[in-house]
């Protein structure tokens, strides 16, 4: 890591910091500890974007040429590839991944105004995805939703993973869930979060069994269960939650979740890592309409999205975003088999792992758009903010194929 900061130092430019969040602040205490002096952050939230963090301006990463010719731009966003993707198009080529300078950060004896499992969470995230875009002949990922139930105890009108349609929900079929999570792992070489999600997952009773294997599996680095917090897990299932891979994210919807104060109180007396998320808005991507914006429409669509790299496993196929794998389950868009990795296409034997593995990393990194963009109204991290859990009384209609 001092090798990092002489290389730096040597190269006499502004110091910019891509990403306004805890890992942007580590990574500035980490730059004035050796001397460095940061100029600003850089950001793609226009939310951000003209205000100060921890005392420097944050700059929108679009406008970041008009400012500096030339520029070292420490990265401090999980998702890198989206990030350097764009500043390479905006000619800034000396960047550096964050993640290589936060391998000796020692989280217990720094601190940065949040929580230590919050912490811990981002900067592994961070390491980990970084790593992964450093050896692109691995298979790493930042995270993979386990869709687990269609069933939620909310009823939410703009849901981002489209609940709101589901007439019959019911929770997916664990054996088939175990058999593709087999296969899955066998091809994949480390995942940071294996992000067990639903709907609301506490409403599978067997929730516990899909976490269960999923703490025993070596290359999950940790196991994220996503809860709006209306559910108390039973008792018996506490041991397994305490698990030094476990972290419980959970939504705070505030007056809404009566159950949150004592769902809280548990996970603090049990010391369940935890860590709640207060939500104030949602961004509205919701919408099932066909757009027929064509494939140089799509690629735009898709080269904004923020959730094209939150890849979703659902029945047995592996798709970019929950959005496609709802829509999919839901039958509101065609069959496009290009969309999607189906696990069990082929027979799961030793010669074909290689094979798979390959087209996985593949459509992981290489897809420009995907067809079910086409019926999604975007979803850019700029995009258009709503209020958050408005409850409908009946689930809502589409046009099923």
């Amino acid at each position: 890591m001092l090798n990092l900061f002489s290389e730096i130092r040597n190269k006499k430019l502004p110091v910019v910091i891509a990403g306004a969040g805890i890992v942007g602040k580590v990574l500035l205490s980490l730059c004035r500890a050796e001397g460095i002096d940061v100029e600003c952050f850089c950001d793609n939230s226009k939310k951000v974007v003209g205000s100060e963090f921890c005392g420097l301006k944050i700059i929108y990463t679009p406008d970041l040429k008009a400012k500096y010719k030339d520029a070292v731009i420490l990265i401090s966003v999980a998702s890198i590839k989206d990030v350097v993707d764009l500043l390479e198009n905006f000619g800034f080529s000396n960047w550096y991944a964050g993640g290589l300078f936060l391998k000796d950060f020692n989280i217990f004896q720094n601190s940065v105004d949040a929580s230590i499992d919050y912490v811990k969470f981002v900067v592994e995230n961070c390491i980990l995805c970084h790593d992964g875009y450093l050896h692109p002949d691995k298979l790493f990922l930042r995270s993979i939703d386990i869709i687990i139930t269609e069933r939620c105890s909310l009823k939410c009108k703009d849901c981002s993973n489209l609940m709101q349609y589901y007439k019959n929900p019911k929770n997916c079929d664990t054996g088939m869930l175990l058999k593709s999570l087999d296969i899955f792992c066998a091809i994949v070489d480390e995942v940071m979060d294996f992000r067990i999600i639903g709907g609301e997952p506490f409403m599978n009773k067997e929730w516990h069994v899909i976490a269960k294997r999923l703490i025993d599996e070596p290359r999950a680095k940790r196991v994220v269960i996503y809860t709006n917090g209306t559910i108390i897990p039973r008792k018996e299932h506490l041991e397994l939650l305490k698990n030094k891979k476990v972290l419980i994210m959970v939504s705070d919807y505030g007056a809404l979740l009566k159950n949150l104060v004592g769902l809280k109180k548990m996970l603090e007396e049990n010391k369940i890592a935890h860590y709640v998320l207060k939500i104030i808005e949602w961004l509205s991507c919701s919408a099932i309409a066909q757009h027929n914006r064509g494939p140089e429409g799509n690629k735009e669509i898709f080269k904004l999205c923020c959730g094209k790299n939150m890849a979703s496993l659902s029945d047995g196929k592996i798709f970019r975003c929950p959005y496609a794998a709802n829509a999919f389950r839901l039958s509101a868009i065609p069959d496009y088999k290009s969309d999607y990795i189906d696990l069990f296409q082929e027979p799961f034997v030793a010669k074909n792992i290689f094979k798979m593995k390959k087209k996985v990393i593949d459509y992981l990194l290489l897809k420009e758009y995907l067809e079910v963009c086409d019926y999604c109204d975007s979803r850019p991290l700029s995009g258009n903010e709503i209020e958050p859990n408005i409850q409908i009384n009946k689930p809502l209609k589409y046009h099923k194929y």
